[in-house]
């Protein structure tokens, strides 16, 4: 009965976070393209990021997502971007498809640079019932059919970077579609707008052999509890690093990259301590594999670090 319980509790709490949260990978600072469109173009190189994230492993059907990213500048000013987002917790699945465009301003003899940005997107929502193999429930939430439905959805954002510092500000979901199931259209399964602030700074220490950045994150959605996420990350020869991660909601991070050439690759463990899930899973892994490819348009300005 216990188990039935929590398979219960897991199935409708993975269709929440499917239909009503934005993925926000561990490695934040290194895709922030999914979450603000002005940082098409931030780079002095041609950034292709692969990102999969194991949610909560030890659980049947946990999330599991992954993300292809893309963005470069195409001219002294302007910069195209874009994703594939794919995410499943069953008995839900989402498909993203984002294309972004962002207007860079150089600013204080170029020691600054001022970006905008905006981006469209197609979601692609799929809700299969009948992968449950749970008993047949006195609820409205759930039947033994299957719904599917394609919404756009738009995001803005702003940024400004120099060499050092980076901080932006960013809207996504401004349209606020939903997904409304035949069973019962009272569940509105608003897809919320998302607000996010995020920011960051690097130095140099001992003979510039180590490069140390904290960052945050912080992401506020409609009717929700904001959370922040706090990072520090240390760097050694600026291509093998190591740092940790907090969130306010019960989460820590270790994570860990290092490169070779224009490949450069991480991994991130989260745990979480605090929830009802804290008791029930081994915690979430995530891989990243980054590929910098070298562009006369991307070089031609500043960029904030090389991560």
């Amino acid at each position: 009965m216990i188990r039935l319980l929590l398979s219960c509790f897991f199935v409708l709490f993975c269709f929440f976070v499917s239909a009503q949260q934005e993925t926000i990978f561990s490695h934040y600072y290194n895709n922030e393209i999914i979450f603000n469109p002005a940082t098409a173009g931030s780079k002095n190189y041609n950034k292709l990021t692969i990102n999969t994230r194991q949610q909560w492993a030890g659980f049947e059907g946990a999330p599991l997502s992954t993300n292809i990213s893309f963005h470069g500048a195409v001219n002294n000013r302007s910069a195209l971007g874009g994703y594939i987002m794919y995410d499943k917790a069953d008995p839900a699945l989402r498909a993203d498809l984002s294309l972004s465009y962002a207007y860079h301003v150089p600013l204080d003899y170029d020691n600054f640079n001022l970006s905008f940005g905006i981006s469209s997107k197609l979601i692609y929502y799929n809700l299969d019932y009948t992968e449950l193999e749970i008993p047949v429930l006195n609820d409205n939430a759930i039947s033994n059919k299957t719904y599917t439905k394609t919404s756009p959805e738009a995001s803005a954002g702003v940024l400004l970077y120099s060499r050092n510092l980076r901080l932006g500000y960013s809207s996504i979901n401004i349209l606020q579609n939903s997904f409304k199931e035949p069973v019962n259209p009272n569940y509105k399964n608003i897809l919320y707008r998302n607000h996010f602030i995020i920011g960051a700074y690097k130095f140099a220490a001992i003979n510039n052999d180590w490069q140390f950045e904290p960052s945050f994150l912080y992401r506020k959605q409609e009717l929700n509890t904001a959370v922040t996420t706090l990072s520090f990350r240390a760097f050694y020869l600026k291509d093998t690093w190591g740092g940790v991660s907090f969130k306010n909601d019960g989460n820590i991070g270790l994570n860990l990259g290092f490169g070779s050439g224009n490949i450069h690759f991480a991994y991130a463990y989260d745990y979480t301590f605090r929830g009802d899930i804290a008791s029930y899973n081994f915690g979430s892994h995530e891989l990243m594999i980054e590929v910098r490819l070298s562009s006369a348009n991307s070089e031609r300005h500043i960029s904030f670090w090389e991560y």
